[in-house]
């Protein structure tokens, strides 16, 4: 803890996260009046950083990632020598399309662009069940649907019977499988211990992320879902004066049954959860983080993700400032690509890393854009050194 605060005061503008609205669709920026000054250049602070880089929490014998990864594996980012490996992700829907039956052409489909030499990650999406079909909004101006009808099977609801929820996402009303529903979470488990058994002699798969039922399945957030509809799905009257504290108990303990399901069915695997306030409370993802640190069951492979690395400063400043100061394992995905110049400081793409190092982050995924089209080779190098050297 103490090299942690030392990092904190070493670089005082304390580098936080995307100052932005996040809509059910996406991020809509708001410009951020005190953006960090610039990216860290000086070799003695670099040295600094890589020394004050909590190093305790790796004394295991499990390999984990570092340096980046392609946020989606693609031909094209597969051919970029700067990436260390890539990100696999899957619907739950797709791996298990009936109770008990997996398909792994999904994921196998994506490993066969694996280069000779690299690794990866997964992220199995859990989600929706099933949406509204009569939506008008499911269907873009192109005539497209915006939403996979299912993230989660369908037969959750169509054949076990287990309750949902409505919520909106991307403006259209999904339902949702209860997190801390017994059933949905034994069904969570047999998948998760399915899969596992599958890819159990693959060395090249070095983090699985904890599925999550929330709006996209794998990032922990409910963004633009009112407080109200969580606590009700809850079974909780949002009226009563300790409706959140009921919530965030229930939603916890959920998140943590999954987590463990996890890291017992990749038992040789580091597993990542990705943190994010939940009903505006930074308690839930802190209780989270405290509880994969100290629970043993966890054997210092659990650490945390940030899927909203941009940079900035004002977005979730209370988790950041937990970030900043936590002792495990941080993996991280960038909040878009480098196009989209209005997402950073001053327009500067770099920030995203020179965060990534203030925070002490072992991993991150930029999107496949960038390896695709070689936009920061130099910025990806670097990283892979600097983690390779800290992490290593």
């Amino acid at each position: 803890m103490i090299k942690k605060l030392q990092a904190s005061l070493l670089l005082l503008c304390a580098f936080c996260i995307a100052s932005c609205n996040q809509s059910d669709s996406g991020f809509s920026p708001i410009s951020d009046p005190d953006p960090i000054s610039g990216p860290i250049s000086d070799p003695a602070h670099e040295e600094a950083l890589i020394g004050a880089c909590n190093k305790s929490y790796n004394s295991t014998n499990i390999v984990k990632p570092t340096g980046v990864y392609s946020s989606v594996l693609t031909e094209g980012a597969a051919s970029n020598d700067s990436i260390n490996g890539g990100l696999i992700r899957v619907a739950w829907a797709e791996l298990e399309p009936s109770p008990g039956v997996f398909a792994y052409n999904a994921i196998d489909e994506r490993l066969a662009l694996l280069p000779s030499g690299k690794k990866w990650s997964l992220g199995i999406h859990a989600g929706w069940s099933s949406l509204d079909e009569s939506d008008p909004d499911l269907i873009n101006s192109n005539g497209r649907t915006t939403l996979a009808l299912h993230m989660s099977p369908a037969w959750l609801e169509s054949d076990l019977g287990i309750e949902t929820f409505d919520m909106r996402f991307r403006n259209v009303t999904v339902h949702m499988p209860k997190y801390w529903d017994v059933l949905v979470q034994e069904r969570l488990e047999n998948m998760l211990q399915a899969v596992a058994y599958h890819y159990r002699s693959d060395s090249r798969l070095q983090l699985v992320y904890v599925p999550q039922m929330t709006s996209n399945g794998i990032e922990g957030h409910f963004n633009g879902v009112p407080n109200d509809t969580l606590l009700s799905a809850a079974g909780i009257d949002p009226a009563q004066a300790d409706a959140k504290q009921l919530f965030e108990d229930i939603w916890v303990n959920a998140a943590l049954r999954v987590a463990k399901s996890t890291a017992l069915a990749f038992a040789d695997k580091a597993i990542a959860f990705e943190v994010h306030e939940v009903i505006g409370r930074v308690s839930i993802p802190q209780r989270i983080m405290d509880a994969l640190l100290q629970d043993a069951d966890f054997e210092r492979r659990a650490g945390v993700a940030m899927w909203w690395i941009s940079g900035n400063n004002t977005y979730q400043s209370d988790l950041v400032q937990a970030l900043q100061l936590y002792e495990g394992d941080l993996y991280g995905q960038v909040i878009g690509n480098s196009s989209q110049t209005y997402r950073y400081p001053n327009d500067d793409y770099s920030q995203v890393f020179t965060q990534a190092k203030a925070l002490c982050m072992r991993y991150i995924e930029p999107w496949n854009y960038e390896f695709e089209n070689n936009t920061h080779d130099d910025l990806m190098d670097d990283f892979n050194q600097f983690s390779a050297t800290a992490f290593e």
